[in-house]
């Protein structure tokens, strides 16, 4: 039990805001991310395609290391009692669609001459 027994779940948006509330979150929760994206430089195919090659790795960086806040944080929270780690879904792996959808965009990059 966390430090909120009276909250159970997750944060109750579409019980308070309804099914369009719930999308408009969704919506702009995501052109937040893309806009941050956007003006870090991440939405520019020359620095895509330098990842690729191994020239430029910022975005590996940035991947990296949000990935590791994000499990430093779960954990964290875990371990303070704050996040049941039993009540949080992951999906399945998929590992064969992951494998095949590298292998298009890797040669959409090379065809496209990046």
């Amino acid at each position: 039990m966390g430090w909120f027994p009276e909250f159970p779940g997750p944060f109750p948006i579409e019980a308070m805001y309804g099914k369009v509330g719930l999308y408009l979150v969704a919506f702009l929760i995501g052109l937040a991310f893309g806009y941050i994206l956007e003006i870090g430089g991440f939405g520019n195919s020359t620095k895509l395609a330098a990842q690729f090659y191994l020239k430029d790795m910022t975005v590996f960086k940035v991947m990296f290391t949000g990935i590791v806040v994000a499990m430093v944080l779960i954990f964290g929270a875990s371990g303070l009692g704050l996040l049941d780690y039993n009540r949080v879904y992951v999906n399945p792996t998929y590992l064969w669609p992951g494998i095949v959808g590298g292998l298009i965009m890797g040669f959409g990059f090379i065809i496209g001459g990046f």
